[in-house]
């Protein structure tokens, strides 16, 4: 996959997948410098998924309250990526050490922590999360969505021509084509004895592998 980009909070450009994060830097130091108060603080977090967290194409940027709990981080990351059946999930430091869900940012992180996050202790979806940044400032919604991958161009992986529409379950997690488009999707049914056929709009909310982010409707703080 390539020209990963997502859109800026701030100024509605596109931007490289490679440049985002230090593009949504420079707004939000420019902000703390206008709307800085020192009473509060805000973190801003870098999420991925695994494995790969480093190349990988799916990426969240938020700009978190320091009031807020991790619960609410939790809640978040469930309505946008990952809810569909009410899975468990935890926070745990990198490294060892579970983090509460009651705890608030201010009281549990610091800039360049490392956080790992597990959905669904069954069949997990990983998550890494990096604290990139604190800033003196509040946010009024709490969990803002600063940028997040546009939808991204899945192919089949057998023809590898004509975009996929059907996911198999029984090979996702094997080395194995498991991306189909509707005709590769059938010969695929015939030919695996455990083949469970997902479509992406009715797969769990990670197959809804992108969006962009509301801008000039949402206010900052």
């Amino acid at each position: 996959m390539e020209n990963i980009t997502g859109k800026c909070f701030f100024c509605e450009e596109l931007v490289a997948k490679s440049n985002i994060n230090t593009h949504l830097k420079k707004h939000l130091k420019e902000l703390s410098k206008t709307e800085g108060d020192q009473d509060k603080k805000s973190y801003f977090l870098k999420i991925f998924t695994y494995p790969n967290y480093k190349n990988s194409n799916y990426f969240l940027y938020l700009l978190v309250d320091g009031e807020t709990t991790m619960k609410k981080v939790d809640r978040f990351l469930r309505d946008i990526w990952l809810d569909c059946c009410g899975h468990l999930s935890a926070f745990a430091y990198k490294g060892g050490g579970k983090l509460g869900m009651s705890k608030k940012l201010k009281d549990a992180l610091n800039k360049g922590d490392v956080l790992e996050y597990e959905y669904d202790f069954g069949s997990t979806t990983d998550l890494q999360i990096k604290v990139e940044e604190e800033y003196p400032m509040g946010v009024k919604s709490k969990v803002l969505l600063l940028s997040r991958n546009e939808p991204l161009e899945i192919y089949c992986q057998k023809c590898k021509k004509l975009p996929a529409v059907h996911l198999c379950v029984a090979h996702l997690y094997e080395d194995q084509p498991h991306f189909f488009c509707e005709s590769c999707a059938e010969i695929h049914e015939k030919e695996c004895e455990v083949f469970f056929r997902l479509c992406f709009d009715a797969c769990c909310k990670f197959t809804k592998n992108g969006g962009s982010v509301a801008t000039k409707e949402v206010s900052l703080i």
